[in-house]
């Protein structure tokens, strides 16, 4: 697992949350690629303000029963609770 959020650190976010914030559709992306991957990295676009980025990711977290990993700027990484096993 350490070896993918390492890995996941330098790829560009997979997910963009905007001006509609935390949607059903957001809630379901996070979901299917923490299905596949485990780890999904998120990020808070210039429109979301940096105060509240830390209420979105434990927000998405507790929607997707995953963890929040790290919290740099309005870029977030959620980790499965539970690993995936292929």
């Amino acid at each position: 697992m350490k070896t993918n959020i390492d890995r996941i650190r330098h790829e560009p976010a997979k997910i963009r949350i905007g001006k509609r914030g935390i949607t059903e559709g957001i809630i379901s992306e996070v979901e299917a690629v923490l299905k596949k991957d485990q780890v999904v990295k998120v990020k808070c676009l210039k429109i979301v303000p940096t105060e509240g980025i830390k209420a979105i990711a434990n927000n998405i977290a507790n929607l997707t029963h995953c963890n929040v990993v790290e919290i740099r700027g309005k870029t977030f990484i959620l980790v499965s609770k539970t690993p995936n096993h292929k």
